[in-house]
């Protein structure tokens, strides 16, 4: 089990993410049962992205998957597509690994891994569709820094690797961030905002797979926010 961290903190911290301002918390916040020792131990092996080759109809990205529900549901819902989950905090990832446990799935593959330096494996024009859903805010200014969404990780990293006409969706429920992520959208130039009203951004898909963090927001009185981007 050490090993298997010690491995997930190499994989971070790598000659290119070592120049990366680190733009997530903690890898890890409770101490893993046995079981759960098991599942990282055998399950992330096999679901592991090693293929960085289309292999399926359609390529979708979720990159921090938290919890893993958005990812599962949604890839068990759509079969003929190949889903690919990014997330270091590894009580998510085994969180994922014991939905897949219960009911493997063929179309979906995951790291632990900064999604910065792994999207570079990939092809240029590879995603269909990337999903990046209630990022960490960072709330406090003098992490602003940390904050993943800005117009340069939009312009430099996702758009080189998503298809012309490929979709972005970005959710918050963190009033700073939702004005800043809107602010970063808007100084980009190869991404494009589609709403062109109030429900656009403030109603989600009536097939959304709540996430557990979202759930989380509602109950405590906070409103989700979804921003669904063009590639252009």
């Amino acid at each position: 089990m050490e090993d298997m961290e010690k491995e997930c903190k190499s994989s971070q911290n790598n000659s290119h993410a070592n120049r990366l301002i680190r733009s997530f918390g903690r890898i890890k916040s409770r101490k893993f049962s046995d079981h759960k020792k098991f599942l990282l131990e055998t399950l992330l092996p096999i679901y592991e992205i090693k293929n960085y080759e289309a292999v399926l109809a359609k390529n979708i990205l979720e990159i921090g998957f938290g919890f893993g529900d958005f990812t599962f549901e949604t890839a068990k819902k759509n079969l003929d597509s190949s889903f690919f989950g990014a997330e270091p905090h590894l009580n998510g990832v085994v969180n994922l690994l014991a939905k897949l446990e219960q009911e493997p799935l063929g179309n979906l593959k995951i790291t632990t891994q900064d999604v910065r330096p792994l999207l570079q494996n990939f092809s240029a024009e590879f995603f269909d569709k990337i999903f990046i859903l209630f990022p960490d805010p960072w709330p406090k200014a003098k992490h602003f820094k940390r904050r993943l969404i800005t117009a340069e990780f939009l312009d430099e990293v996702l758009f080189p690797k998503m298809k012309n006409g490929a979709n972005l969706v970005i959710a918050t429920d963190h009033d700073s961030y939702k004005t800043w992520i809107l602010s970063e959208v808007l100084r980009s130039k190869k991404f494009s905002w589609s709403a062109k009203s109030k429900k656009d951004w403030q109603i989600f898909p009536k097939d959304w797979v709540e996430t557990k963090y979202q759930k989380k927001a509602v109950n405590e009185g906070r409103v989700p926010v979804i921003f669904n981007l063009i590639r252009k």
